[in-house]
């Protein structure tokens, strides 16, 4: 288990954006975070900064298409790159099952797919800039999966208490863009946040 510890301090009083303190613990990643105030709410934006990769991605198609099935609503297209070398692309209501390896090259931004079903090897392009994969002439959003958050705050840095979210987490994300979590700011004293990252 690698747990990424934050530590987040502001001074309620001022009613500015916060003053960051900031912590990681065991991580080869540097997760950033900022908090605002506003309507009585304390807004925090975790930015997890986690590096681009295959395994364990899902992608989506920007475009949606009908589904065969009456009453269902367009769907988009999905792509799983599982650990292994293993993959499941599902298009309408037909799934499919390949493998695929990364090629050479020093971001590994490419892979080659082969589809049961499909005579050709299929190669998918990851564009660093515009953050989407370009696969069977498709473009598809990157999402990875949350990983769980608990955040704590204390008046002293010393005895911490778990908050309650006021909100499930997603399960997914999209890459690289920040989560946000929204906390009713009940109280008339200055509060120090942390985060913990639980990356296992």
């Amino acid at each position: 288990m690698r747990i990424s510890l934050l530590l987040v301090g502001f001074a309620l009083f001022t009613q500015a954006p916060a003053n960051l303190v900031g912590q990681i613990v065991d991580s080869d990643v540097s997760p950033e975070i900022s908090i605002s105030l506003g309507e009585g709410k304390v807004n925090i934006s975790i930015n997890l900064n986690e590096p681009f990769r295959w395994e364990g991605a899902r992608f989506e198609s920007i475009e949606k298409f009908p589904q065969p099935w009456i009453g269902l609503s367009d769907l988009p297209h999905e792509i799983w790159f599982e650990n292994g070398g293993v993959m499941t692309w599902r298009q309408t209501d037909m799934m499919f099952i390949g493998n695929y390896k990364i090629l050479g090259g020093p971001s590994e931004d490419e892979i080659e797919a082969r589809v049961l079903g499909y005579l050709v090897e299929l190669i998918g392009v990851f564009n660093l800039e515009t953050n989407l994969l370009k696969f069977d002439s498709l473009d598809y959003a990157l999402f990875y999966k949350t990983p769980k958050l608990i955040i704590e705050q204390s008046s002293d840095m010393v005895n911490w208490d778990k908050v309650k979210l006021p909100d499930i987490l997603p399960n997914e994300y999209q890459w690289p863009q920040s989560l946000s979590v929204s906390l009713e700011m009940g109280f008339h004293k200055d509060l120090f946040y942390r985060v913990k990252i639980d990356r296992d």
